[in-house]
């Protein structure tokens, strides 16, 4: 265990860079979906009922592993939200003369 704040911002860093990478899976993923998706379907893309369940499924994972559930819906509807953006772009590039 961390003793020094210097030590646990060291262990945040750390983990900080896996985040990293684990985030650029995702992105791979959501840019995948944004293909697979009929062109210009925004409702797709957003996907509400998708995201009400990711949302309780994440709240409930958090509160098992000790992590705040309220943090946990947080950082998630951030990252959504973001990918959201990604994905509807991939998938207005799919067919660039269609709007």
């Amino acid at each position: 265990m961390p003793q020094t704040l210097a030590d646990v911002r060291q262990k945040i860093d750390s983990l900080d860079q896996e985040m990293i990478k684990l985030l650029a899976e995702r992105q791979k993923l959501v840019e995948t979906a944004g293909r697979l998706k009929p062109s210009q379907d925004t409702a797709a893309v957003a996907a509400p009922h998708r995201v009400a369940q990711i949302i309780r499924e994440r709240r409930s994972q958090a509160a098992e592993a000790n992590l705040s559930p309220a943090v946990a819906e947080a950082v998630w509807r951030s990252m959504i939200e973001a990918f959201i953006l990604l994905e509807t772009e991939v998938n207005k590039a799919k067919h660039p003369h269609t709007s």
